[in-house]
């Protein structure tokens, strides 16, 4: 009787400690995946800050019609850190969609 109990004092232990541990990797995946969706509502930000920023160039540059708004170097690298933050986000939300996916 004794043993039956130890075994089944064993066996429930050795669930608690599966499911604990299986929780516990879980809980370190959602974690990292909040991470990941916040980096990249951060850069979302940013690059809405700089489209503001090219509007607010080119509504600068509308009195002077001999430039060509496009060459301008404000305009011009605001659209380069656009193109870096893009690739960056699609590339940080689809380490979150490779993450979020549950292994079977």
């Amino acid at each position: 009787m004794w043993r039956r109990l130890k075994d089944n004092l064993d066996n429930g232990v050795k669930k608690i400690k599966w499911v604990s541990s299986v929780f516990s990797d879980r809980l370190k995946i959602e974690y990292s995946l909040m991470k990941l969706l916040y980096q990249s509502e951060q850069m979302e930000r940013k690059k809405d800050e700089l489209m503001k920023k090219i509007g607010e160039r080119v509504c600068e540059l509308k009195g002077y019609s001999d430039r060509y708004i496009l060459k301008d170097r404000v305009i011009m690298e605001a659209l380069h850190e656009i193109e870096k933050l893009s690739s960056e986000i699609d590339e940080t939300k689809k380490k979150a969609s490779e993450m979020s996916k549950i292994e079977e």
